[in-house]
C-alpha cells in the first residue's frame, strides 16, 4: 500500500497510522534521479507485505514542513516509523535486497511464534555468534557520521551478516541514530 502524504495529512497518514502498522516514509523530489530509482523498489517491497507495512511518499518540494521536521539534508531519505517514532532509516538509493531487509525488520516478528511454542529458559540461553564482527562494528560506529569509507564498511558488514543475524537490527538502529 502506497499513499501520497502532504504537510496537512502527515499526522493522520503517518503518525496516527504508525500506531497500528509500520509506516515507511519516502522523502523524494521529481528532479532527483536516485529517488526515481528507489521509489519503485520501495513500492514493490512494501506492497509485497500485504498491508503490514505502509509506504508514505512525501514530495519534499511540495511539503517543506515534513522535510524540515526530519531535518532532511539529502534525498532520497527513508524513515521507518512505529508508534509515532522513527525506528530506522537510510539515505540514498539502496539495492532491492537491502530495501527488502530494511522492510523485513518492520514485519511482525515471526520468531515470537517459535518462542511461544518452545520458550527460552535459563537452561537455553540465546546464542550470539562470537565472530569478531561486534568489535569491528563498535569501532566503526563513532566514525560513520563523518567518514564515508567507515559508513560503507559498516553497512557492508551488516549486509554480510544478513537479516537473520539477531545483531543486525540493533546495529541498524544505532547506525541511524549516529547518522542523524
Amino acid at each position: 500500500m502506497s499513499i501520497d502524504v502532504t504537510d496537512l495529512t502527515f499526522q493522520a497518514e503517518v503518525l496516527d497510522k504508525s500506531m497500528s502498522v509500520a509506516v515507511v516514509v519516502d522523502l523524494w523530489a521529481p528532479w532527483c534521479g536516485p529517488c526515481k530509482t528507489l521509489g519503485p523498489v520501495l513500492e514493490k517491497v512494501c506492497a509485497a507485505t500485504n498491508g503490514q507495512v505502509v509506504l508514505a511518499k512525501v514530495n519534499v518540494d511540495e511539503n517543506p514542513a515534513i522535510a524540515q521536521a526530519f531535518r532532511v539534508q539529502s534525498i532520497p531519505a527513508v524513515y521507518a516509523m512505529r508508534d509515532g517514532k522513527v525506528v530506522n532509516g537510510f539515505m540514498g538509493a539502496l539495492p532491492e535486497h537491502e530495501v527488502q531487509s530494511f522492510v523485513n525488520e518492520l514485519l511482525p516478528d515471526q520468531s515470537a511464534l517459535l518462542v511461544d511454542e518452545q520458550p527460552v529458559t535459563e537452561d537455553q540461553p540465546v546464542q550470539i555468534p562470537q565472530d569478531g564482527k561486534d568489535e569491528v562494528l563498535e569501532a566503526l560506529l563513532p566514525q560513520v557520521k563523518h567518514d564515508e569509507e567507515a559508513r560503507k564498511k559498516f553497512l557492508d558488514l551488516l549486509e554480510e551478516m544478513g537479516a537473520t543475524d539477531p545483531r543486525v537490527a540493533g546495529y541498524r538502529k544505532r547506525f541511524t541514530a549516529q547518522i542523524f
